[in-house]
């Protein structure tokens, strides 16, 4: 799990994973990626792991900041076990959860399961830009589950194809809906942030939208090429009627119709050729982005 400013929730949340695995019977690895937070996670991830041994606790330490969802990837590559879990290190999930999510693996089969929250317990606003967003994904790109979470288990040989996926900006659940359709949902408990406020800030959740828009989506490409290309039929039709108008009735004032006709023709070309850069502009984006031309969920070989 990524771990940004979590150094009073480390320990807390290690020992609680620690009790559940403990009491179900299971074994288990942590692996704690930190993100190079400002402040000390790292020395309590050392002495963390020098409690619970490196068996059971592995610590990776970035070179930088590179975001939550980068930091779960890079956590997919030390990974050991047939499934993985991934959490928030702040206490809003809890570890006894898991079972839950382990249950409605077993029931379905998934690839992927994602914690639904039973009420959100972050701030009004944050509750609400967080709804907003969800919905204006479930438009821009059909395929992302409506109830994707950071509360989520996922088949360690489905998480894997993620490690050699390159665009643009890394959207774990984004690279889940190019892997696998398998996905199942359960409702879990959403609990108040522990010890900190959350490192989103409303600038950054913007942004991170923003990224998510253009690198995974093409409505926005699609309404700018639809745009232009009704613009232009527009302008186009206008500017031939300004014209027709002149060489027929030559009832406008002097000037008039040549300033239509080049503001006309010149402004909807402008903008038929920014729709057909942007197509281009997407096609490119598509090509150098990475992701596999095949996933084997099950193989049988005689």
């Amino acid at each position: 799990m990524p771990t940004y400013r979590g150094q009073d929730t480390i320990r807390p949340l290690t020992q609680q994973l620690d009790q559940f695995f403990c009491a179900a019977g299971l074994s288990y690895e942590v692996i704690f990626v930190n993100d190079c937070g400002p402040d000390h996670s790292w020395c309590v991830m050392q002495e963390v792991q020098a409690e619970f041994g490196s068996e059971r606790v592995k610590i990776v330490r970035l070179a930088r900041n590179f975001g939550q969802h980068n930091a779960l990837i890079c956590g997919f590559s030390h990974a050991q076990s047939d499934f993985i879990v991934t959490m928030d290190e702040d206490l809003q999930h809890s570890p006894a959860d898991v079972g839950l999510l382990l249950a409605k693996q077993t029931e379905g089969d998934y690839d992927v399961v994602y914690g639904r929250y039973d009420a959100l317990q972050h701030s009004g606003f944050r509750n609400f830009t967080s709804r907003m967003l969800k919905k204006l994904l479930a438009i821009g790109i059909p395929g992302l589950h409506p109830d994707f979470t950071a509360f989520r288990l996922i088949r360690a040989a489905i998480a894997r194809y993620c490690l050699d996926m390159t665009n643009s900006y890394t959207f774990l659940d984004g690279y889940l809906t190019w892997i696998t359709q398998s996905v199942g949902v359960v409702t879990v408990g959403h609990h108040e942030r522990a010890a900190r406020q959350s490192s989103y800030t409303v600038g950054k959740l913007i942004e991170h939208s923003i990224n998510i828009f253009v690198t995974f989506s093409d409505l926005p490409v699609r309404l700018l090429s639809l745009t232009s290309v009704v613009v232009f039929v527009l302008m186009t039709t206008y500017s031939l009627y300004i014209l027709a108008r002149e060489l027929f009735l030559n009832d406008l004032t002097p000037g008039f119709p040549n300033l239509i006709i080049m503001l006309g023709f010149g402004v909807g070309l402008l903008l038929l050729g920014m729709g057909i850069l942007g197509e281009y502009i997407h096609r490119i984006n598509l090509k150098t982005t990475r992701r596999p031309n095949f996933v084997e969920r099950e193989t049988f070989v005689n």
